[in-house]
């Protein structure tokens, strides 16, 4: 019973093989890669991070004009001093921005120490050091303590004073004053879960004096991610069991007059929080992504020294948040971006505000990760498929616009939605699959290559040994012929490869395509009558011009093969070997007298190695002779009937000649 040609076509089984083979291996390596971003989900940040920074600065968004930036610049220390300036006249750049109507003050500085430049100060140092009492009884008394004046305008205007966290113990923070947050929570919360927050060690406060006055206070910490840029910000830190707000949020919140806020979580992690109806997205630890909307100096700046000074035009101020900070060079005042490396440190408070003012949010929901995962390993099966069953270009084309298809998905989700969704893992899977299966296919197509180019090779071989099969059915002395001409080609050209003249035109490829096509050196014969292929006796002169047409027949068939086959080297070789084996050196030979160099090197090894078999092989018109009388005739022949150098190559392998003739002698001998 016959099986289908589908069946039996071992091409389609090795095809349909090759391709389950391929769709395993895609498998394995899609989950394998699914497995990696669960355990090491951090593996991508880097490329996360440079993909974040991309569609971020495609969205920046115009500023909202509601926070203003006191700059203590360069400007203003020309005019006032160095840095630190006397309590006194922050006390005074205090009152004067509360009298230009600024609702809610926030300060990007600390003041931990008393002021040395206090008159009282200076006086107790003096009295402490050199015993020498100034007095100062014409001073006014309040002018005398710059904390107190400080103190005084702290607690007439709204002013938020900044501190910092520290992450290591620390003995003097249990005497600083800080102001908690009012935090009412919705959602299952357990104390323990106050954990999910940055949890603090210790503290950089100001003077316990002063934050009494000021009523409440804020941290300044700010974080970068392990390259160096900020993205995010902790709007709440956990400390000894309280949680306490950021610089902005408390600025924020006493500018809306808002005491309290309320934190939803799930499951014990923090999901938003919710001042008054808006709601601000958190990450994990209470952090807030923030919406740069640009290099720095994109809000509006005023020169302390104008504020000072007076010269700041009436409701410029007015119903404002007011952040005071420095950008001055030398103040170390400043941090890394994503779109500038000198970002003031007083400008990151004033774009978290605007982005809460503005409800203009980015998030990064607790399941992105695992969206982006599970994309990732569907991503990796649809690619793997593509690739199993479909060609170069049509997988390339699939996977190409796949490609762009999620990287257009990330953006429109960021665009619309405000939602990272990193399309960084599931194109790393497609490139990673695309590249691995392309290789295995590559690998498999190479091996398929080979193994055809050895079919190919056999079925030439066994091509060339069918043509010389045919000769011997005319001449059964060619059979042998045919074993040793093609071995004496094949040391002739072994030692002449080495010689100037040969070294480009003999290399190994070529030898072994001289010893395919040898065996067809005499395939013209076949068009040779038997009375005068077989003739026992000498052929008369009109026999031999008839015997002389072998070359021409020989050269007519293989060039024939050569126009259906197209041009395969071994077949040129053949043709010349067919068609000039019988030329001459001097040029008397046939069919075309030929001289020297004119005559292919094919064509010259041919006629020594012809010739040799044809003195040392027993023929029916003559008798074989002995290897050196052949050796003797040949080497006479040096220069007129044989390329001289040929002939040395001759004799130097004539040993190896006699071995060969030995071994492939005819049966009958």
């Amino acid at each position: 019973m016959h099986g289908s040609p589908k069946n039996k076509n071992p091409f389609i089984r090795r095809d349909r093989k090759n391709g389950q083979r391929i769709f395993l291996y895609g498998v394995v390596f899609s989950v394998f890669l699914f497995v990696v971003s669960l355990l090491k989900p951090t593996l991508t940040d880097f490329l996360n991070n440079r993909v974040y920074d991309i569609l971020l600065s495609a969205g920046m968004g115009e500023t909202s004009p509601v926070p203003i930036i006191v700059d203590i610049d360069e400007k203003s220390l020309q005019q006032y001093g160095q840095w630190p300036w006397p309590r006194y006249r922050i006390a005074i750049l205090l009152e004067k921005l509360s009298g230009l109507g600024a609702q809610s003050i926030g300060l990007d500085m600390m003041f931990a120490e008393d002021d040395r430049t206090s008159i009282d100060v200076i006086r107790k140092e003096l009295l402490r050091d050199f015993g020498v009492d100034l007095g100062f009884g014409e001073v006014p008394h309040h002018l005398r303590d710059s904390d107190k004046r400080l103190a005084d305008a702290l607690s007439r205007g709204n002013v938020v004073l900044g501190y910092q966290f520290l992450f290591e113990e620390n003995s003097d923070s249990d005497n600083c004053l800080l102001h908690s947050l009012r935090v009412n929570k919705l959602g299952q919360f357990r104390e323990e879960d106050s954990a999910v927050f940055i949890r603090a060690l210790g503290v950089s406060c100001n003077l316990k004096m002063l934050s009494q006055a000021a009523g409440a206070s804020g941290f300044f910490n700010v974080s970068p991610d392990p390259d160096g840029n900020l993205r995010r910000v902790p709007l709440i830190i956990e400390h000894k069991g309280k949680l306490y707000p950021s610089l902005a949020l408390a600025t924020l919140m006493q500018h809306l007059g808002v005491t309290d806020v309320l934190l939803k979580t799930d499951n014990g992690a923090v999901e938003s929080l919710c001042l008054n109806k808006t709601v601000i997205p958190l990450t994990s630890e209470g952090n807030m992504l923030i919406r740069f909307r640009g290099k720095s100096k994109t809000f509006d700046y005023l020169s302390a020294a104008d504020i000072l000074s007076n010269r700041i035009p009436e409701g410029k101020i007015k119903g404002k948040i007011v952040f005071v900070g420095t950008s001055a060079s030398g103040m170390k005042e400043f941090k890394s971006t994503p779109f500038d490396p000198i970002f003031p440190g007083v400008e990151i408070h004033a774009t978290i505000v605007d982005n809460i003012l503005k409800k203009d949010f980015l998030s990064r929901p607790k399941w992105a990760s695992g969206l982006e995962s599970l994309l990732a390993l569907a991503l990796g099966m649809l690619a793997t498929f593509i690739l199993a069953w479909t060609g170069a270009g049509w997988s390339s084309l699939l996977l190409g616009g796949i490609g762009v298809g999620v990287w257009q998905a990330s953006v429109w989700t960021f665009r619309t939605e405000s939602i990272f969704i990193s399309p960084v893992l599931p194109l790393m899977v497609l490139v990673c699959n695309y590249s691995l299966l392309t290789f295995l296919k590559f690998w498999h197509e190479e091996k398929r290559a080979k193994e055809r180019t050895r079919e190919l090779t056999m079925v030439q071989e066994a091509t060339i040994e069918s043509m010389s099969s045919l000769t011997e059915t005319r001449d059964p002395d060619t059979g042998g012929h045919i074993k040793r001409t093609q071995n004496y080609i094949r040391l002739l050209a072994e030692y002449l490869k080495h010689r100037p003249k040969f070294r480009v035109l003999l290399d190994d490829e070529t030898i072994d395509l001289l010893c395919k096509s040898a065996p067809l050196h005499d395939i013209g014969k076949v068009g040779v009558s038997d009375s005068i292929l077989l003739k026992p006796g000498k052929l008369t002169e009109q026999e031999f011009e008839a015997m002389k047409q072998h070359t021409i027949y020989g050269r007519d068939t293989i060039l024939a093969a050569e126009r259906k086959l197209g041009n395969i080297s071994f077949l040129r070789f053949a043709r010349e070997i067919a068609y000039t084996h019988h030329e001459r050196w001097d040029g008397y030979g046939y069919p075309e007298g030929l001289r020297g160099d004119q005559i292919p090197i094919p064509g010259r090894l041919m006629a020594l190695a012809d010739t040799y078999d044809a003195l040392t092989s027993k023929r029916v018109y003559k008798s074989q002779l002995p290897h050196e009388k052949a050796v003797q005739i040949i080497t006479g022949e040096k220069g007129s009937q044989f390329d001289p150098e040929v002939v040395d190559a001759f004799l130097e392998a004539k040993e190896d000649f006699r071995q060969i003739s030995l071994r492939y002698a005819d049966s009958y001998i």
